[in-house]
């Protein structure tokens, strides 16, 4: 039990490998993928183009910033095609200074990175080590047996010598 407490509160350390710091929506440039917490009434506004009355939270890649009003590129989800490809579904939304609450840009962490190849080097490294030191010998009287001996019957051939 003390070790499982252990690994929960170890857990917030290597949950993720990206973390979100807060931005202004001037200084968001353009390609950065960000999440966006948007009011109510522009919730409202970009429901039916997203087909999703959920969606005060936008997570997207900025398309245009102009001071503020800026265009995110979001994904609506995946389709596919004839051709057996899959065709990734965006739209664009639209969103002025206004309709933004706050505004978050990801960045890769590199303390969580480490810790967590870190620790799955480690879990391997761990799991080699157990595999090479439990060998691979079995236990007396349980392996097989020594197959029983070949017995060969002489087969004897005439032939006739028609002159």
């Amino acid at each position: 039990m003390a070790n499982l407490k252990r690994a929960l509160r170890a857990m917030p350390l290597v949950t993720g490998c990206y973390s979100y710091t807060a931005i202004t929506p001037a200084a968001a440039t353009t390609g950065s993928e960000v999440r966006a917490r948007i009011t109510g009434a522009a919730s409202d506004r970009v429901g039916p183009q997203l087909h999703s009355l959920e969606t005060r939270v936008l997570v997207g890649n900025i398309v245009e910033n102009n001071a503020g009003s800026m265009v995110l590129q979001v994904p609506l989800g995946a389709m596919p095609n004839i051709a057996e490809t899959i065709v990734p579904l965006q739209t664009r939304i639209s969103l002025t200074p206004s309709d933004v609450v706050s505004l978050e840009q990801r960045k890769l962490d590199p303390v969580r990175t480490t810790i967590l190849v870190g620790g799955l080097a480690a879990g391997v490294a761990a799991g080699v080590g157990l595999a090479l030191r439990a060998g691979g010998g079995s236990e007396p009287g349980k392996g097989t047996e020594e197959p029983p001996p070949i017995i060969r019957i002489p087969i004897w051939r005439f032939r006739l010598h028609v002159p």
